[in-house]
């Protein structure tokens, strides 16, 4: 393995622990000495539904936006399955790792299929991809905005893994007001931006962090967002936080910033959402396991973010 892919895997294993530290201790699900992270041995009794009703469980579809599409994106109800790959992103890299390790179905929190479909190609990449998926009968499952918005999510793990406590909702959901986009809270002890950033590298294992604002700029509230977490600066400006923590941050939000004397950190769209995979893979097996559905339930160790710093 080249020096940069190995140091790419071994920060990549350092925030999925560092999401399965920051689990719920009492939703893990204790398997027996030998088996994958959230395995339960077992037949393959159970089926592409029963997997997705423990989805939906675990992150109620009604909490999704409008504009996504979550649930299940290939495949039928009725296949079964006896071993799920989880990752974020649907890939040749990851339906491959899929097949080698003879799983019938990936779940990932990405959509595969984000925008309705007016061509099926199947000399496309996209096209290449569910070629494959229906002819090894592997089926797809996302859970997107509903994981980010629900509570003990993606948010509330982005939340906790920067250091922050009683965090509240940021931009709660209109229905379910416990649930919504973004966390906000405080920081144990003020600090200032710069120590703020650089705690924030240490804590997660990144290579770099992208910071705008002053550096010794004060800062004890904290707004966090996974993802891509620019639809959300209004609801962090109108807040009390001095500072906030997402992915995919643009140019002139940065510019925003210094002109209300406000920070931004950006960590990475993949780097503010991997940390809950292994979660999600021991909730997920939790669920099944608790209704006598015995499936494995294993994270991607191909996956790697599709940035490289160099």
């Amino acid at each position: 393995m080249a020096g940069a892919a190995r140091r790419g895997f071994s920060r990549r294993e350092a925030w999925l622990q560092q999401g399965l530290r920051l689990f719920a201790p009492d939703a893990l699900v204790h398997t027996p000495q030998g088996h994958a992270l959230g395995e339960v041995s077992g037949s393959m009794a159970t089926c592409v539904g029963d997997v997705l009703r423990a989805l939906e469980q675990l992150a109620p579809s009604r909490l999704a936006e409008e504009w996504d599409n979550v649930g299940l994106q290939v495949g039928r109800e009725d296949w079964p399955v006896g071993r799920v790959l989880v990752a974020l992103d649907v890939s040749p890299v990851v339906i491959e790792e899929a097949l080698g390790q003879q799983a019938q179905m990936l779940v990932t929190h990405h959509p595969l299929i984000f925008r309705p479909l007016h061509v099926l190609d199947l000399g496309s990449p996209s096209g290449r991809m569910l070629d494959t998926l229906v002819q090894k009968r592997l089926a797809v499952a996302a859970a997107h905005t509903n994981l980010d918005s629900v509570c003990g999510g993606v948010n509330d793990l982005l939340a906790r893994s920067v250091g922050l406590a009683a965090a509240t909702v940021l931009q709660p959901d209109a229905v379910d007001g416990a649930s919504g986009f973004g966390r906000v809270g405080c920081l144990s002890a003020p600090t200032t931006l710069a120590a703020l950033a650089a705690r924030i590298k240490t804590l997660l294992g990144l290579e770099a962090v992208r910071l705008a604002g002053r550096p010794d700029l004060p800062v004890r509230r904290v707004a966090v967002c996974s993802g891509s977490g620019s639809a959300l600066l209004p609801a962090f400006w109108q807040s009390t936080a001095e500072a906030f923590v997402s992915g995919d941050l643009r140019y002139h939000d940065a510019r925003e910033a210094e002109l209300r004397d406000r920070g931004l950190i950006d960590i990475g769209h993949y780097e503010s959402e991997v940390l809950v995979l292994e979660a999600l893979a021991q909730d997920l097996a939790a669920r099944l396991a608790r209704t006598g559905d015995a499936v494995e339930v294993r994270v991607s160790r191909a996956e790697m973010p599709p940035f490289t710093i160099v």
